[in-house]
């Protein structure tokens, strides 16, 4: 147990890599669905504590050399009642924790951060921060930079099969998210044009996973994957949305489902990743609050 963070333990995974180009290490700091609100708990979502869980999370990956942070959507959520200046606040609360950590900082958009509020309010609160000016579109969802010799995608799957951008207060299917062949396009040419190895970075699993009944991945997933696959230069894909964590290895590209920040009291648990990309190997650190209570 590290005694500068008593009640966290770490778990570490290492997944090899051959001749995959990459030249120089990179730590990142990963939280994925945290759906802060200050609404009861259902079952064992605990939203309001997800504050002092990114508190936790920006705390702890500040004293690990990351150079950069992902958050991989769901960021926040809403009351039980919609109401569009609430969940604004509650983005709010989350950046300004988000904001305290010492490096370049991005998201991810979730479903969930798309239900009381647009796409354009989100994007306009929570911000990929430590880009080179025109790197990032204000108003995109999907985007991509350079940093230790990777390039690091971000791709958003909230769209409709038409390509219009989910907004769930005035309808959509949440079980239904899309890359419009516009983002697949412009998917295609980032790695075309690419140097460097690859990481993508979306909310949304780019593999089949249905779980309760309900379908969780991206429809057109194996068009998505397809480009991935065609590149060669794609080493891993990170996901959130499903609350679990699952590694798998599809056609030479490594898949991460992060597990979520929501479940549990701050008390009970809190969970978040490093991952270090090196020559040779990936490395995942699993961080979880032990257990107050047992």
């Amino acid at each position: 147990m590290n005694p500068d963070m008593p009640f966290l333990r770490k778990t570490s995974f290492e997944f090899p890599l051959k001749e995959s180009g990459v030249q120089q290490s990179c730590r990142i700091a990963l939280a994925t669905d945290s759906h802060y609100a200050l609404k009861d708990d259902l079952e064992d979502k605990c939203y309001a504590d997800a504050l002092l869980k990114m508190e936790e999370f920006v705390k702890t990956v500040n004293q690990l050399d990351c150079e950069f942070a992902m958050h991989l959507g769901d960021f926040k959520d809403e009351d039980l009642v919609p109401d569009e200046e609430s969940t604004q606040n509650y983005l709010k609360k989350m950046e300004l924790e988000f904001s305290k950590f010492e490096g370049p900082r991005f998201h991810c958009l979730g479903n969930h951060d798309l239900d009381s509020i647009t796409k354009k309010q989100f994007l306009g609160i929570a911000e990929n921060s430590g880009i080179e000016p025109g790197g990032i579109e204000p108003v995109s969802g999907h985007y991509s930079f350079d940093l230790n010799s990777l390039r690091f995608i971000a791709l958003d799957a909230n769209f409709d099969q038409a390509g219009k951008d989910h907004f769930f207060r005035k309808g959509g299917d949440w079980q239904q998210p899309w890359i419009p062949l516009r983002e697949l396009k412009w998917l295609e040419e980032t790695l075309e044009s690419s140097p460097f190895p690859c990481v993508i970075f979306i909310h949304h699993p780019l593999y089949a996973y249905v779980k309760n009944g309900h379908s969780y991945h991206v429809v057109n997933h194996m068009e998505v994957r397809e480009a991935l696959e065609s590149s060669g230069k794609v080493l891993a894909v990170l996901n959130g949305h499903m609350h679990e964590e699952m590694f798998q290895e599809l056609n030479g590209i490594k898949y991460f489902a992060l597990n979520s920040m929501l479940e549990g009291t701050f008390v009970q648990r809190n969970c978040f990743y490093v991952m270090e990309i090196r020559q040779g190997h990936m490395l995942l650190e699993r961080y979880e609050r032990i257990n107050l209570l047992d």
